[in-house]
């Protein structure tokens, strides 16, 4: 099942946007750049993964750099980590020592990303919603015809 960017469903008037950038300047491991942190989630209302993917990408060059997973249970401290079923950039590792810090130090992120995560739960459980079918067709489909010639992410 693909995991769901929940443009549609999350966002309220005056609202963050679901990502987030990050700029890293003065970073020796890390390339200077900004970093956008797109939030995905599992549409299954099956799945009680209670986690976040965050697809990292760089702005400057438009590439795919990692993945990580962000545990969102309330009970335990959120310890993300690289999904490592990709390919990620070298340098990934220190980006995400960076990111971890970020998000320890802004609760309110934390916060957003479990109401993100309920409201794509509460469609995706809920056949009356009128955004059901387009989340449970997300999810079957990443938005996209099933194709077997599904074109890839530009990597780093």
């Amino acid at each position: 099942m693909s995991y769901l960017v929940p443009y549609d469903l999350a966002l309220k008037p005056g609202e963050e946007a679901l990502f987030r950038a990050l700029f890293f300047p003065d970073e020796p491991d890390i390339p200077t750049d900004t970093y956008q942190l797109q939030e995905k989630y599992c549409p299954n209302p099956d799945c009680h993964c209670q986690e976040a993917l965050l697809e990292v990408v760089s702005v400057a060059s438009k590439k795919w750099v990692a993945d990580i997973r962000v545990s969102l249970d309330p009970a335990k401290k959120p310890s993300p980590r690289l999904d490592l079923a990709e390919d990620t950039a070298p340098f990934a590792q220190a980006l995400l020592k960076k990111i971890t810090q970020n998000l320890n130090s802004d609760p309110s992120y934390l916060y957003r990303l479990r109401a993100h995560y309920n409201q794509v739960k509460e469609v995706a459980a809920d056949p009356s919603h009128p955004a059901h079918s387009r989340v449970i067709k997300w999810g079957n489909t990443g938005g996209r015809p099933s194709s077997p010639n599904k074109s890839k992410r530009k990597r780093h």
